[in-house]
């Protein structure tokens, strides 16, 4: 049984579900889910004003270390478009996210997942146990702008 975990931020995207993301019966095709986790992940960052470039620019970034994705149910093609719910759980040490998928108009989840990742400093791949600042206050004046 799935319990939502606690999470400190939350975010919903939707995005479209393309016949290029199912397989011949016309079902998501497993891999997929994970694409959605990234999509997701991305449109979160950029809510809070901490996408890709940012890292880029500052000379870090977050590789995976871990995900993980749990199939409840199926989408279809025919679905046409899915949300997908994200939430940011951890950021100290490591970022943590769990996802969970619905198609657009329900309350069923059909998947649900988690990634980890770890901050580095880009150009020598030397692992950053702080916090980076520029996300820490990209978290809190999102925060604070949500209340």
């Amino acid at each position: 049984m799935y319990r939502r975990p606690k999470f400190i931020l939350s975010h919903e995207a939707v995005f479209p579900i393309s016949f290029h993301d199912t397989d011949a019966m016309g079902v998501v095709w497993h891999g997929n889910y994970i694409k959605f986790f990234e999509l997701a992940r991305e449109t979160f960052l950029e809510e809070i004003k901490y996408g890709y470039q940012d890292m880029k620019d500052e000379g870090i970034a977050y590789p995976i270390t871990e995900c993980t994705c749990k199939y409840r149910k199926y989408l279809r093609v025919t679905d046409k478009v899915l949300r997908v719910v994200t939430l940011l759980c951890e950021y100290e040490g490591k970022v943590v996210f769990h996802y969970e998928v619905y198609p657009k108009d329900s309350n069923t989840l059909c998947a649900y997942g988690k990634t980890e990742q770890v901050c580095i400093k880009a150009n020598t791949g030397e692992l950053i146990f702080e916090t980076p600042k520029s996300l820490l206050n990209a978290i809190k004046k999102y925060e604070s702008e949500q209340r």
